[in-house]
């Protein structure tokens, strides 16, 4: 009966692990609770997951988050974007979240994110140079920098998620 108990929890814990991932599509943390639960995973000293694991997997969470923060703006900087194209990008993505979120909770942080990122490095090219056609190209490349560091983040979510799984197997 144990066994099945032990095994049951684990399929638990793995349904909830997955269910992160999506949280971390839409930009609410999942991936700090991935972390959160190899700690208490560790804590319990359930499966193989040492404390070097878990310090693997909280250095993931802060490399998911350095990469969802400067991903997209290396892409529109090497795409030609200016400072100001850089600056609205970034400006723009974390006030689309701010807004967003409270609006349409939860998806609207993310569909916000990505509207914010383009009209704030729009704007801010536009502010620079004052060319619709070159704002109009750095507000794409925003939205596309944006969407290549949110893919980034799942992945390395998932990741975090697949070290877990491996060790309690």
């Amino acid at each position: 009966m144990e066994e099945i108990l032990v095994h049951a929890g684990a399929v638990l814990l793995y349904i909830f692990l997955f269910s992160c991932l999506i949280l971390t599509v839409f930009g609410l943390g999942g991936n700090w609770i991935i972390a959160l639960s190899a700690l208490v995973v560790t804590i319990t000293g359930w499966g193989e997951l040492t404390w070097g694991w878990l310090f693997l997997i909280v250095g993931l969470a802060v490399l998911g988050e350095i990469v969802e923060a400067l991903l997209g703006l290396v892409i529109v900087a090497k795409k030609g974007g200016t400072r100001w194209g850089v600056l609205g990008s970034f400006v723009g993505g974390i006030a689309g979240v701010i807004i967003g979120g409270p609006i349409v909770p939860p998806l609207g942080s993310l569909v916000f994110a990505f509207i914010g990122a383009f009209a704030g490095g729009a704007a801010g090219e536009y502010l620079n140079d004052r060319r619709v056609e070159e704002a109009m190209r750095v507000g794409l490349w925003s939205f596309v920098g944006r969407s290549m560091a949110a893919a980034a983040k799942v992945a390395i979510g998932f990741s975090m998620v697949w070290i877990v799984v491996v060790r309690t197997w």
